[in-house]
This record gives structure tokens, C-alpha cells and sequence, in this order.
């Protein structure tokens, strides 16, 4: 059992944006309640998938799991070489026999779906536990509602005249009502069927023609409808959903998506002919529900392959793949991966080509071609980043309040003027010699040296600043060595001391705790 768990769990597809919800523990005992129900593997997926399991969540438990493994591996008694009583040993073989029995049975079970390679943009967006599309069946009834077989309808009338019918709409697609006989309302439109209920009353109810009274229906309890769903979602098959129940719901309630499958093309057929291409990434960008068609009994939705997957990654803020119409371009795809970062190398983009059916191509996309260059399926695009460089930055190190990195601007262009905005100079810089270590053009490094103190008396020219320059006045302690003095002896702490000036033979024996007794 434990073993069909893991690889369950390792062979799930799992969505990487859900949060992780629920303990390994727990996602363990789940899948073994899931196995004694009698649940297939694709819905103990699914439902997996909507409490959040993650694909980091499933490979610890897989690590986990080989560990614990190897230890009942080393620790497993032989059976064969101990001397045991001949029927206890055949009783272990045969346990161990049909163990393995078991397990292979599970193995040939589990339905073979590997880890997503790709992270495709959109495709979690059916797999996600916070957004099922389930429609809300505490809402008016909309007037655009097609009635059908197993509705039930509230008919009510007022004015002169009051009385309420509720009534289920017949496998014939008619009520019973008492005095006008069957009423037929299958396949007609809310909107319709109280327009057509309104001239029916008129036959038993004289008010209604003379707006003395009104009729009006709604829904009560709503049917259920069976649609299919095909082609490359999750689980395909057939589905017995709500009548309010969308194509969003519809492929919520499959799984969402495969790998291969296409977010831009979802078809909808009813009646053998196709009513919608539907384009999820309108409804993701754009917040457009007006393809999230209400489904009604027998439609099947097909999600075909992708046409085009392209991949773009660097400097960009949604670095993934992207499912790309025909004709799109790279400035569409810049939208959908939510532009450049900031730091990201703006003029050009290069692309890989894979599609030719030959060999590779590369090539190097201009800003300007952005909105013409036109999109191949695995084309992989790279943003790169800008420079490590600065056009304007100078640093001034050593003897001043505020040393670091400056801009060179209107109010910092010499060095005189570096040295004021950085609170201006220490008492013990050294003034008569500092160094502008300047980076040319080929890179080559040059040593300018400069009299702080001509400078600060204006008696030497002030220095223009370029970028890259760096500015090092010396603190006279970098320029003379300290001086120490030792002392030991009779004395209370012997050691080395700083020398200063005018200091006596008895600082020396003060700093040093003083003479012994």
C-alpha cells in the first residue's frame, strides 16, 4: 500500500503555483482512503491537485520514503538462511509472494502521467481550489436559461387572479396544467416560455389581457446535464454537471488542461456543429467572460493540441512558456509575460529557432521589429540584462565624513567639489599628496596625483571628474607608522604600548598599572 502511495504521488501532475495545504501525513493517509473508496488514480489526482499538493510537497515524500525503504532493507530478516521451522519460513515466502503480487497489481493500475517538464502559463488556472467557475445557483434565474427535461418551474400568478403551479418539466418537455392541459417549455428560453405562458393564462384567467393580472415563472430545483469533454484535458470523458454549469466549470471538473493542450482553442460543439473557439487568455488578461458559454444537454467540448508554444526567459517578469496564436508577435508576448524587469537590456532580444525542420537559427530582434516579428512554435526568446556599468558614478575612500559612491551632476563635476559633498575633509587627512585613480576608455588605469592642500588654497587648478574615478586622500596615520613602546619587569601588566608624543618613562608605568611592591 505504502508503495502504490508513492508512486501515486510522484507520478501526479501537480500545479506549481498552489500552496501547500495539507501534511505529508495527511496527504498520505488521503491517497489510502482514496485506494479503500475504490477511487480511480485521475480523481484521487484531481483532487489532490485542488488541496494544494505541490510537486516539491510529492518529491519529499519520495525522498523520505526511498530512505525509510533502504532501512527496512538492511534490517530485513532472511528467511532462508535462519533456522526456522520449515512451515513458518513458507508462510513467510508466501506472504512476502503475495505482497509483491499486490504491489505489481497497483503498479499496472496507476495511470502512467509524468511531471509537467514545462511551466506553461494559464494551465493552472483549472487546477486551482480557489477558482472552481461553479456556477451560483442563488442568482435570478437568467432570462437566456433554456429549459429542459427535469427543470422545475414555479408559475406565478397575481392580481384578480392568484395561484402558483410548480411543476417538472416531463421527458416530453411539458407541465400539466389543470384546466389548459400540457404546456410544452422544453427548449425555449426563460424570456420565451413567460411570454408564451402569458398568452396560455389569457385562456383561464381574463385579468391577464387586461394587465389586471400577471404570470410570471421562474426556476426551482435545475437539472443536471451530460457533456462530454474530449482531447487533451486531464481526464476526458463524460460529466453530469449543473444546467447553469459553464465550459470553465466544465473543464475545472476534467482537470484542467495537459501539457500538450491548447488554452487559446477550446471548441464547443452542440448539435455536430461548432459554436465557440474559446480563447482562455481573453478571460485571464482581460477579465472577458463572454466565451464562458453556458453548456446545455449532449455539448461536447474539444481542447486540441497547442499550435504554438513559445518560451521566453531573462529580464522578463513572468519568465515561463506562452501559447501564442497565429500571427502574434513578440510585442504581444511582451504583454502576456508582464514586460521587461527593470534591469532588463531593452534594445534587442535574442531568439533561438527551432522550427525550420534543418538546423537551428539564431537571431537578434531590434527594439523597432517588436510589433512585426511574428511568433514560431518553440521559438525561445532571451532578455538580457543591462551592463554592469555606470555612465555617471565617481567614489571618493580616505579621510573625509562620508566617503562611498556619488553621481557625477550639475552639482558634483570636480574634485573639489566631490571633496564638499562629502562633509569635507578629516583632521587627519594628509594634505600634500592624494591619488585619482582614473579607468580609461580601453580600460587601461591611470594615477593622477593631486595637492589636496593647492587645491583647498586655490593655488592649483581644480580637476574635472570622469566616471568611473576614484578619489583616495590618506589619513596621516595610513602614512607614518604608529610607534610602540614595551615594558616588563617589576611591573603589574608587562607589554607593548602606543607611543604618542611627549609621553614619559612614567605614563609608560601608569598605563602599565604601576611598579610592584
Amino acid at each position: 500500500m505504502y508503495r502504490y502511495i508513492i508512486l501515486l504521488l510522484f507520478l501526479v501532475t501537480l500545479s506549481k503555483a498552489a500552496a501547500q495545504q495539507i501534511s505529508d501525513n495527511q496527504v498520505i493517509e488521503y491517497v489510502k482512503d482514496a485506494h479503500s473508496k475504490g477511487k480511480s488514480q485521475n480523481q484521487t489526482m484531481i483532487e489532490l491537485m485542488r488541496l494544494g499538493v505541490t510537486r516539491q510537497q510529492v518529491e519529499r515524500i519520495q525522498e523520505q520514503y526511498e530512505k525509510e525503504q533502504k532501512q527496512i532493507d538492511n534490517t530485513q530478516p532472511n528467511y532462508r538462511t535462519r533456522q526456522q521451522p520449515i512451515e513458518f519460513r513458507q508462510g513467510q515466502e508466501q506472504e512476502q509472494r503475495q505482497g509483491q503480487e499486490r504491489q505489481d497489481s497497483l503498479k499496472k493500475d496507476i495511470v502512467n502521467v509524468t511531471l509537467p517538464k514545462k511551466i506553461i502559463f494559464g494551465h493552472d488556472i483549472f487546477t486551482n481550489q480557489y477558482l472552481t467557475f461553479e456556477p451560483n445557483s442563488n442568482l435570478a434565474t437568467p432570462d437566456n436559461y433554456i429549459l429542459g427535461t427535469g427543470d422545475e418551474v414555479i408559475i406565478n400568478v397575481w392580481g384578480d387572479s392568484e395561484t402558483s403551479i410548480r411543476a417538472i418539466i416531463s421527458p416530453q418537455g411539458n407541465i400539466q396544467v389543470e384546466r389548459i392541459g400540457p404546456i410544452y417549455l422544453s427548449g425555449q428560453t426563460v424570456k420565451e416560455a413567460n411570454n408564451y405562458l402569458q398568452r396560455e393564462f389569457e385562456k383561464i384567467y381574463s385579468g391577464i389581457s387586461g394587465n389586471k393580472s400577471q404570470v410570471k415563472l421562474t426556476l426551482g430545483e435545475i437539472r443536471t446535464i451530460q457533456i462530454n469533454i474530449m482531447g487533451e484535458v486531464l481526464v476526458p470523458g463524460t460529466y453530469r454537471l449543473s444546467s447553469f454549469s459553464s465550459v470553465f466549470h466544465a473543464l475545472y471538473s476534467a482537470g484542467g488542461v495537459t501539457e500538450t493542450g491548447s488554452l487559446r482553442n477550446i471548441q464547443v460543439m452542440r448539435k455536430g456543429k461548432k459554436i465557440a473557439d474559446i480563447d482562455v487568455y481573453k478571460y485571464i488578461f482581460d477579465g472577458k467572460i463572454n466565451d464562458d458559454i453556458r453548456l446545455i444537454e449532449g455539448d461536447v467540448i474539444i481542447v486540441p493540441a497547442y499550435d504554438c508554444l513559445v518560451n521566453i526567459n531573462g529580464k522578463i517578469k513572468k519568465p515561463m512558456y506562452y501559447e501564442m496564436k497565429e500571427g502574434e508577435t513578440i510585442d504581444m508576448l511582451l504583454s502576456y509575460a508582464g514586460g521587461f524587469t527593470g534591469d532588463a537590456y531593452k534594445k534587442s532580444i535574442l531568439l533561438t529557432r527551432s522550427s525550420n525542420g534543418i538546423e537551428k537559427q539564431v537571431y537578434d530582434i531590434e527594439e523597432a521589429d517588436y510589433a512585426v516579428f511574428k511568433l514560431h512554435d518553440e521559438d525561445e526568446l532571451a532578455v538580457q540584462e543591462i551592463l554592469d556599468r555606470y555612465e555617471n558614478r565617481v567614489v571618493i575612500r580616505g579621510a573625509v565624513y562620508r566617503p562611498g559612491t556619488y553621481p557625477i551632476n550639475e552639482k558634483i563635476t570636480t574634485v573639489k567639489q566631490l571633496i564638499d559633498k562629502a562633509e569635507g575633509l578629516r583632521g587627519d587627512a594628509f594634505l600634500d599628496h592624494a591619488q585619482l585613480q582614473r579607468e580609461h576608455e580601453d580600460l587601461t588605469l591611470e594615477i593622477i596625483p593631486i595637492d589636496i592642500k593647492g587645491l583647498i588654497n586655490n593655488t592649483v587648478a581644480d580637476i574635472l571628474l570622469q566616471r568611473n574615478d576614484v578619489l583616495y586622500i590618506p589619513s596621516i596615520h595610513d602614512i607614518f607608522e604608529e610607534g610602540s613602546l614595551t615594558i616588563h619587569g617589576e611591573i603589574a601588566h608587562s607589554g607593548t604600548y602606543i607611543y604618542t608624543d611627549s609621553t614619559t618613562i612614567e605614563d609608560l608605568i601608569i598605563k602599565a598599572g604601576g611598579l610592584l611592591d
